[in-house]
């Protein structure tokens, strides 16, 4: 992936909302802003973090902050000490744990929206700050995680929301930080913000997180085939692996309806046939299962919230909800292969 970095520009142009937060013209207005904010230290954090809430504050927005425990720590006690008549306090700023809502790229998403339309949209304009924790991520997950940075541009492209994510440039891994300005449309500080030089069209962006082919099952995999009519070997199969494996039952369930979606899907789509593999690797239990006759095309499937009228797009969706994270390689040649990622321990997803 390229890097790309921040450069100066003009402030961003006059504001044209209504009293309450609601746009004065909508067709203009009632999209996504996705910007992201360097910072470097605890007091340019502050400063720039309060100018953003306060700004939403008098716009009348319905403000949320998404940080990790240091930062709700500074942000909440920078807000007690604001001065009387400041129009913007604790209770004002509705914060969640960075921590809890960053598990999982797909149930992130489906988190935003469930409580974007049964709450915060209803109320007006969402304004977010927030701050996805990078620390102990492996590199697989890193690679998640961009990608879905750049999909908040499409999963949000139309919902009326400005989304300002926060990365501390001393701790953030300079992997992270090189792609900031490629998964971000612009940048932000305390004063003005400005247009990223580098972003990057989410499809070509989510394209290049899948040019890296799969590598093969390790050779002590457990590996099985199967047709049609074979389902419930396939779970009986796939059950007594989990079970080997230490998943813990809770997380079985979850494991088995994933894997059967899937490999329903094969048998549909692949001539009646497939096969799958199953191992244990750096606290995860994989299973892969290869359709060796479709292609799929791979245009963010299972990573946007489905349409009711497109139910392989709802199910790959669900699979995606159900695991940790779920890799999708796929080529007119040797068909398509599905990787589950599910966690032995730790958070469930």
């Amino acid at each position: 992936m390229t890097p790309g970095t921040p450069a100066p520009a003009p402030a961003s142009g006059a504001r044209h909302d209504t009293p309450g937060g609601r746009p004065a013209n909508r067709s203009s207005l009632d999209r996504l802003r996705h910007r992201a904010l360097l910072y470097g230290s605890d007091a340019e954090f502050r400063r720039t973090a309060l100018a953003h809430l306060a700004e939403g504050a008098a716009a009348g927005d319905v403000l949320v902050a998404i940080l990790p425990e240091s930062r709700r720590d500074l942000l909440r006690a920078a807000l007690a000490d604001a001065p009387p008549g400041a129009g913007l306090g604790p209770g004002d700023v509705e914060f969640l744990d960075a921590s809890d809502w960053y598990r999982c790229p797909t149930t992130t998403i489906a988190s935003f929206h469930e409580r974007g339309r049964t709450d915060w949209w209803r109320r007006g304009r969402l304004r977010v700050l927030t701050e996805p924790p990078w620390d102990g991520r492996s590199p697989l997950e890193i690679v998640e995680w961009l990608r879905h940075e750049s999909l908040l541009n499409v999963a949000f492209e139309a919902t009326y929301t400005l989304l300002t994510c926060a990365y501390n440039i001393h701790t953030v891994p300079g992997d992270v930080l090189a792609v900031v300005a490629r998964t971000h449309p612009a940048f932000a500080d305390a004063t003005r913000e400005w247009p990223s030089p580098s972003y990057t069209d989410p499809a070509a962006f989510y394209a290049e997180c899948n040019r890296s082919p799969l590598g093969p099952p390790p050779a002590d995999a457990e590996h099985c085939r199967f047709t049609t009519g074979q389902l419930p070997d396939v779970r009986n199969f796939l059950s007594w692996q989990a079970e080997r494996s230490g998943l813990a039952s809770e997380r079985r369930l979850p494991f088995l309806l994933a894997a059967n979606e899937v490999a329903t899907a094969v048998i549909r789509n692949g001539g009646g046939r497939g096969e799958l593999w199953v191992w244990a690797a750096a606290g995860e239990l994989v299973c892969e299962l290869a359709d060796p006759a479709a292609r799929v095309e791979d245009r963010f499937l299972g990573h946007i919230p489905p349409r009711p009228d497109r139910p392989a797009e709802a199910a790959m969706w669900a699979v995606r909800c159900l695991c940790h994270i779920v890799e999708i390689r796929s080529d007119a040649r040797s068909g398509t292969r599905f990787r589950l990622h599910v966690r032995l321990a730790g958070p469930a997803r």
